[in-house]
């Protein structure tokens, strides 16, 4: 796994410019997710929701392998199935939902408000004429933190401000998906879909945001594009079911990272200041229910856990190499958020045949 460049990494990392690392982090990874991993009780409605509404495509269906079973330290009786989707055209941001059977399973975040922390709360997808998603949605048994909504999202770099419509669907067992529709501006030229775009973020609710991004920046080289403190400035009805006489009271402290500048990969932790809920940390991670992890591909997964170790990381799971399919033979390690949230970082070492 190792190659001469990234021996010459090791080398310079090691020489007076490791002294400053406290200063500038390494970048683990330099791409965008590749995909994100749900567990669910059955493939549908978000199969149907996926495929029939926003034309997603199916990428590979089968059995998980005992190998990564293993990875996940689940008994021997357990046993997974799953199906890898995408929107047309994408080589990343797929959605691998993965059914366990032979295993107990509590749903992650079944029965939270949205201000409570832990796992994460949603996937972020751009979408064409959301009323209409929304009802086909609705048709499907998905409910909603709120009808679909409109406002004006001003990112502070210059950029004219975003028209957005917006509004969060609930799959069964507390899988959210969040929509968002640019009304103004047009959307850049990389953004090409019917209905439905690939996830471009994937959102964490998280108790202390700045701890959060604190983790996200020092052990694995994530860094922050956009920071806000919210409040509205008039009550408003707004997508996460908050109290509308709350709205102008309680801060909401976003953080947006990436591992490097895209439209895609991207994470966002989010903290309702002042709002003390339940933390479901405990319950995210296999076979639970819900939405499980990101994962980000890397051309060296060895270097990369050593970074993550030398930047003081512990692993949830530690390196190990297994087959994962349609790539083939990988080695993953994954690295858990203060808040549960679960990122894989791998390496396909043998494409499959």
């Amino acid at each position: 796994m190792k190659t001469l460049a990234c021996l010459l990494i090791i080398l310079l990392l090691s020489g007076p410019a490791a002294a400053q690392r406290t200063s500038l982090p390494p970048r683990i990874v330099s791409a965008p997710w590749k995909e994100a991993t749900i567990s669910v009780r059955r493939f549908d409605p978000i199969r149907s929701f996926l495929i029939d509404v926003g034309k997603y495509e199916p990428v590979a269906q089968g059995i998980v392998s005992k190998t990564q079973l293993e990875y996940w330290r689940l008994p021997p009786e357990a046993a997974a199935e799953f199906l890898l989707l995408r929107a047309p055209g994408t080589d990343h941001g797929y959605i691998r939902l993965v059914r366990f059977t032979g295993v107990e399973q509590t749903p992650i975040r079944i029965g939270a408000s949205a201000w409570d922390p832990g796992g994460y709360f949603s996937l972020m997808f751009r979408v064409k004429d959301i009323a209409r998603v929304f009802e086909k949605a609705a048709a499907l048994g998905f409910q909603g933190e709120s009808e679909p909504i409109r406002f004006v999202f001003d990112s502070g770099d210059g950029s004219l401000p975003s028209d957005l419509g917006n509004v969060v669907i609930k799959a069964p067992d507390g899988i959210n998906f969040a929509l968002y529709e640019r009304n103004s501006p047009p959307l850049s030229d990389y953004w090409d879909f019917e209905v439905l775009s690939q996830p471009f973020n994937a959102m964490q609710m998280v108790e202390h945001a700045d701890i959060s991004y604190g983790f996200f920046r020092e052990e694995l080289g994530f860094k922050a594009f956009y920071s806000d403190d919210f409040i509205d400035p008039v009550p408003s009805y707004n997508n996460f079911g908050l109290p509308q006489n709350l709205t102008t009271e309680i801060t909401r402290r976003t953080r947006n990272l990436w591992p490097k500048p895209g439209e895609t990969g991207r994470l966002e932790l989010m903290e309702f200041v002042g709002l003390e809920g339940r933390n479901f940390r405990r319950r995210a991670a296999p076979p639970n229910i819900g939405i499980l992890s990101v994962s980000y591909p890397v051309l060296d997964a060895d270097l990369a856990f050593d970074l993550f170790r030398d930047a003081g990381g512990l692993p949830k799971y530690a390196l190990r190499t297994f087959e994962l399919q349609p790539y083939g033979t990988v080695a993953m390690f994954t690295a858990e958020a203060p808040d549960g949230a679960l990122v894989n970082v791998f390496e396909v070492l043998e494409e499959a045949s």
